[in-house]
């Protein structure tokens, strides 16, 4: 049902709303990574944000042509395109511990690993629970702006390729902790190695992404826009270093992952809280929260799609807080 709510206003009052109407500010775009903003940074930060970025270009590159050779082997102009849903539900996390060693979650970690892209990332908006990726099929649905044109933040430039490996909407991270999940539970069976190695492939893949300062983009290899930004929405950041503590400690369905593995995830971890430590937002010289996204090069909060502009995001934080509580020996900073 729907609750239709009626003002009656009096000309006068009408009158005196518009007059004192006005703008009081307008959502400016948040700039991406490029060759340009990374010269201005201290010489000695170059190399390495500069090395990041042709990772990111070339990795682009070899995802497009792994797509493009799959188009031509099965004679096809366009990709198809799988369609959308929630992997986030398809792929459950909560089940009783047996559940994963069964048929169903079998099944479903076959299909998980059919769309993993060449990088070792996954798209969002999929439903990992309905049928194995083809020849020739897209790794991702149509994740494109619903109102595209020249004054969308969220307008990509090339429609047909976005969020093809992202952290967004709990992509990456949730595939990698069920695969993890079926590949425990199945124990030395020969297709429990193949899980194994596609979510050891997914932790690769959140360490390939993690820019040279310790944040993570929303979108990797990187999209450009807004997506560029280090981002805290939807949790991004803070779940991919929830996989990676998990990885660096050998926690439960991660036992598995090797030495030199856990080591750099925990590195990782390190230089990941090094940023939120950097970013908290002090206002009155008081420790507040934290925004949905901040400048990958001067760690300053940034808009996202128009309708949000840079902002205090309660929920984000909520998780932030929860992971430095969940820290086994925090620093002073941390506390």
């Amino acid at each position: 049902m729907k609750l239709r709510i009626v003002f009656a206003l009096s000309a006068a009052a009408v009158g005196s709303i518009c007059a004192s109407a006005a703008v009081i500010g307008a959502n400016i775009a948040a700039p991406p990574l490029t060759e340009e903003r990374i010269a201005t940074l201290p010489a000695a930060q170059e190399p390495a944000w500069r090395k990041y970025l042709a990772h990111s270009i070339s990795q682009m590159r070899a995802d497009r042509a792994a797509l493009q050779a799959e188009m031509k082997k099965a004679g096809l102009e366009v990709p198809v395109v799988p369609p959308s849903g929630s992997a986030a539900k398809s792929i459950p996390l909560d089940k009783p511990a047996d559940w994963y060693a069964g048929a169903e979650a079998r099944r479903i970690a076959k299909i998980v690993v059919s769309f993993q892209t060449p990088a070792g990332g996954w798209s969002k908006n999929l439903n990992l629970a309905d049928h194995a990726r083809a020849t020739g099929e897209h790794f991702a649905g149509n994740n494109s702006s619903p109102v595209p044109g020249v004054a969308d933040f969220d307008t990509s430039k090339d429609p047909k390729w976005e969020y093809v490996g992202t952290l967004d909407n709990d992509a990456t991270t949730t595939e990698i902790r069920f695969l993890a999940k079926v590949a425990a539970a199945n124990g030395s069976d020969k297709e429990a190695t193949t899980w194994r190695t596609s979510f050891l492939r997914g932790i690769e893949y959140i360490l390939a992404a993690q820019y040279p300062n310790g944040g993570w983009p929303q979108i990797w290899p990187l999209q450009g826009g807004y997506h560029d930004a280090i981002t805290f929405n939807d949790d991004a950041m803070t779940k991919a270093l929830m996989v990676l503590f998990d990885a660096a400690n050998g926690t439960a369905e991660f036992a598995s992952v090797p030495a030199n593995l856990r080591t750099r995830a925990k590195a990782a971890v390190a230089k990941g809280i090094e940023v939120i430590l950097a970013t908290q937002i002090v206002t009155n010289g008081k420790r507040t929260a934290w925004g949905q996204q901040y400048d990958m090069l001067d760690l300053k909060p940034v808009g996202a799609r128009n309708y949000e502009p840079p902002s205090l995001s309660s929920g984000e934080t909520a998780t932030v807080l929860r992971f430095l509580m969940e820290l086994p020996a925090p620093a002073p900073a941390e506390v």
